[in-house]
């Protein structure tokens, strides 16, 4: 993520930021670029919001920080990595150092099913920070949240270039819609034990696109033990989606690749 806010500091003729994302909020060419009626909370809001505007809000290096770090802080309340650290503790666990890498894949899922849920409420949360977004979060099965009367969907992902679908939202999820895609850049290698004591961070790195009515592509085919499935973006679409990243960025499969894939930053 450092090497991001490097890059858009260059670009746009700013000094170079501090490196510790902590810092960022108090470093003056970041809060300039944050929109006035965003700082100031004094204009009123829009009555229609554009995906532009969001995207240019979660383009901002400020917002991004506070994003990740928000994220890094909320996922030590995970249960199955405090069940691991009481565990640890009360000696039942002898391994002082268990990677994330090494975790099993149903602890896995569900840190990432605790994750996918603090993330609809933290990208919620930090666009009601904005007097000119009018949130409010999304009880029904339509999206995740509506900013200005739209409904949008929030989905994260660790996968290089899908999100995970399910069939009982086939009819959301294959028609076109307004669509918040997350991918987490995550620290493979840390010792989970350390994200408690604050020496370590799962996530490093984001990628966060906002696609304005974007038809993903479904693969899979749900059994009576797995409804999931993948959604994913066609090459074709490269043109137009490349456009509509806030932060990161898509690349091209090599060889005979069908699908873009999500490169955090």
């Amino acid at each position: 993520m450092v090497a991001m806010v490097l890059k858009t500091a260059q670009r746009q003729g700013d000094r170079i930021p501090p490196t510790n994302p902590n810092q960022l909020a108090n470093w003056t060419p970041f809060l300039h670029r944050v929109p006035k009626s965003c700082i100031l909370k004094e204009s009123k809001k829009s009555i229609q919001m554009t995906a532009t505007e969001i995207r240019d809000y979660f383009s901002n290096p400020y917002i991004v920080a506070e994003i990740v770090r928000e994220l890094n802080m909320e996922i030590g309340f995970c249960p199955i990595l405090r069940n691991l650290n009481r565990e640890r503790d009360c000696g039942v666990i002898d391994n002082d150092c268990i990677t994330f890498r090494e975790l099993g894949t149903e602890d896995r899922n569900e840190v990432f099913v605790y994750l996918g849920r603090i993330l609809e409420s933290v990208l919620t949360c930090q666009l009601a920070k904005c007097e000119s977004f009018d949130v409010k979060k999304d009880r029904s099965s339509s999206g995740d949240v509506t900013i200005n009367g739209r409904i949008w969907e929030i989905k994260g992902t660790s996968g290089k270039n899908s999100w995970t679908g399910s069939t009982h939202a086939t009819k959301k999820e294959d028609e076109k819609m307004d669509f918040i895609g997350i991918k987490y850049g995550l620290n493979e290698d840390i010792n989970v034990f350390d994200i408690f004591n604050g020496d370590a961070k799962l996530l490093g790195e984001i990628f966060i696109g906002v696609f304005d009515q974007i038809e993903l592509i479904r693969r899979g085919t749900a059994t009576q033990s797995n409804s999931r499935t993948s959604l994913l973006i066609a090459i074709d679409e490269y043109d137009v989606v490349k456009e509509q990243i806030a932060w990161g960025w898509l690349k091209k499969p090599q060889r005979n690749g069908k699908y873009l894939q999500l490169c955090a930053a």
